[in-house]
């Protein structure tokens, strides 16, 4: 017989813990420019890695991992830049059945990044098995633009290749307004963004990103309280009804057969964890 459907073991689960452990890691280095000038970069690394497991009468494995690394400050002349790259990954199987391969690689250049107006460049690979993405490149030019202490909004224009079930090449916005709030010198922040991401050639084909982080300081100076929430909309699957491959299909126990599944066109998830800065 095959495996449960996931809905069967979402229902089971009312609140995912995870852990997460970020080692970071922060060089200062400081050159005399002049008398009165000097120059500093920062750099900063962090690690996560969730790994979950259950056998017998229910087999589930998850596992996930995270690096993303930073460096930040006065280059020559270029004041206030910013490079940062970051990888990703993600594997779930029920019954020895995959449900969930995910991956992404995203590295960015920001000029004056903490200041009014930063042009930045990306780079960014994803793909993702449960949304029958095979691959997708980004690379795109934009800028930011700060309004006031809390919000920012940026733009983008993005060359895009993404294959699903064939290969399209073509040029997408990215537009993303941002409202960051940091409470009692960093004991609270508060951040949210969002993305909208239609086709120049056809703006009723978008994608849709939300993200909330909130990041609350405990007693401990090491430890702190995350929480996140993300939500994703697909404009593909939203009116036209896209078939998974069999292998994906829901499994109907009631009457003991597989039944025809669709992609979705909308996503999200919800975490709950602890960081630990060392």
């Amino acid at each position: 017989p095959r495996s449960r459907g996931l809905g069967d073991v979402y229902k089971r689960q009312i609140l995912i813990i995870m852990t997460t452990f970020i080692i970071g890691q922060s060089v200062t280095d400081q050159d005399s420019i002049s008398s009165e000038e000097e120059s500093a970069t920062e750099s900063s690394h962090n690690l996560y890695i969730m790994f979950d497991q259950e056998r017998g009468n229910t087999d589930h494995i998850a596992t996930g991992a995270e690096y993303s690394f930073s460096l930040i400050g006065d280059w020559g002349s270029l004041q206030d830049t910013e490079f940062s790259t970051s990888l990703a990954g993600n594997y779930a199987s029920l019954s020895d059945e995959p449900y969930a391969l995910d991956g992404n690689f995203h590295t960015q250049f920001d000029l004056w990044a903490n200041m009014g107006l930063s042009p930045f460049f990306f780079y960014d690979y994803s793909f993702d098995r449960s949304l029958g993405l095979i691959n997708r490149h980004n690379i795109a030019v934009g800028a930011k633009k700060k309004l006031g202490r809390v919000f920012s909004i940026s733009y983008a224009i993005m060359y895009e290749m993404e294959e699903y079930d064939s290969t399209d090449v073509f040029p997408r916005h990215s537009l993303r307004p941002k409202v960051k709030f940091v409470l009692n010198d960093g004991a609270a922040v508060i951040d949210f963004r969002t993305f909208y991401k239609p086709r120049v050639d056809d703006m009723n084909e978008y994608l849709w990103e939300n993200e909330l982080r909130i990041s609350l300081a405990t007693l401990y100076e090491l430890l702190s309280i995350d929480f996140s929430f993300n939500h994703s909309f697909n404009s593909r699957y939203d009116e036209n009804d896209v078939l998974k491959p069999e292998d994906e299909w829901d499994y109907d126990w009631k009457n003991d057969l597989a039944k025809p599944t669709y992609y979705k066109s909308t996503d999200y998830s919800v975490s709950l964890g602890l960081s630990f800065s060392m």
